[in-house]
């Protein structure tokens, strides 16, 4: 079936777009008046089902706009039309509160923050191979999820920084604090609590959880903890067999404490003795003339545009990237892990 052909077979109540020629997402919009209550959606996802999977593999992700989407229980109603990834946040970068069945809040950085493209989990070697984003409230300046087009970093990427890559590989590390019993996320996020980030106040449940995921922990005097892990920087994508760069290595400067502009960020990093970030296989970092030319390859592929309340942007984790720019005023984005 030709590109032409799969979009035809969404039907006559949608119209699809993109903002540029090979440029993710694809815009499926709702036609006025076609889509009356929530469940006229969901019923509707569940009928293109598979049309939706390839397209989203095509353009690497898309877009659902005007469709009658508002709680977060549409969302969840909608997201349920596709397999959820069965694997568990925890340990994750940024641990999620549930605000409905299989639907979290996508972070809880404060707005003044920039959420730099990663690939959800890229730091784990188990990972949800899709992730969708519900704007249930668009903020009033800024806050967009923006996105990057990971084969084109891939390809585009200089031939010094994917031999590093080849050869050595991964080595991610982070940083979490001692339990503290506390479920909102600090704005320094090597201060969050293990038991936030692990959802258990057991260590030996969080041993058994690093054992399952690859990661090697390293229990700190104070009761603060390390963990490590070392990945390949390019996978090969479950369906396509396309070998797609997937790591932090680009957000060095993310890590170096970028993120936080007082200055507390950097100032806590220079205090660890194993300082959170994503290397090179051996420990050490890209060159800064390289580290700076894989940045500007990933901001040539990254794109942003106008969000609306009730967007569903449904991701492939592997082909496309993800962030926030920063914003202000009251802003509500919920995410769903799927497979």
């Amino acid at each position: 079936m030709s590109a032409t052909e799969t979009i035809a077979a969404l039907g006559e109540n949608v119209a699809c777009r993109t903002e540029g020629p090979d440029r993710p997402p694809l815009f499926i919009h709702a036609r006025e008046g076609a889509f009356a209550r929530p469940e006229d959606a969901v019923d509707w996802v569940s009928a293109h089902r598979a049309v939706l999977d390839a397209l989203i593999l095509e353009h690497g992700g898309i877009v659902l706009r005007g469709f009658p989407l508002v709680t977060s229980e549409d969302f969840g109603a909608v997201m349920e039309r596709f397999p959820a990834y069965t694997g568990s946040y925890q340990g994750g970068a940024a641990a999620r509160r549930s605000v409905a069945k299989g639907v979290y809040e996508a972070t809880q950085r404060t707005g003044d923050q920039t959420i730099p493209i990663h690939q959800e989990m890229f730091y784990l070697r188990d990972y949800p191979a899709r992730i969708a984003f519900f704007a249930k409230q668009v903020a009033e300046q800024g806050g967009e999820t923006i996105i990057a087009d990971m084969r084109k970093v891939t390809s585009e990427m200089p031939a010094s920084i994917r031999a590093r890559l080849e050869a050595q590989g991964i080595q991610n590390i982070r940083n979490f604090a001692a339990k503290t019993g506390n479920t909102q996320e600090t704005r320094l996020m090597d201060k969050r609590g293990w038991d936030f980030a692990f959802y258990t106040d057991s260590e030996d449940e969080v041993e058994a959880v690093c054992a399952r995921r690859h990661l090697r922990p390293h229990w700190h005097a104070d009761g603060s903890l390390t963990v490590f892990n070392q990945e390949q920087a390019f996978v090969a994508h479950p369906v396509t067999g396309e070998n797609i760069y997937r790591g932090g290595v680009h957000i060095a400067h993310f890590y170096r404490g970028s993120y936080d502009n007082t200055g507390q960020a950097a100032e806590l990093r220079a205090q660890q003795a194993f300082p959170s970030g994503a290397y090179l296989g051996d420990g050490s970092e890209l060159p800064q003339d390289e580290d700076a030319a894989f940045q500007q390859v990933v901001d040539r592929f990254t794109y942003a545009w106008k969000w609306h309340d009730g967007d569903v942007m449904i991701l492939d984790n592997l082909l496309t990237g993800h962030g926030r720019n920063p914003f202000t005023g009251a802003r509500a984005t919920e995410v769903a892990l799927l497979d």
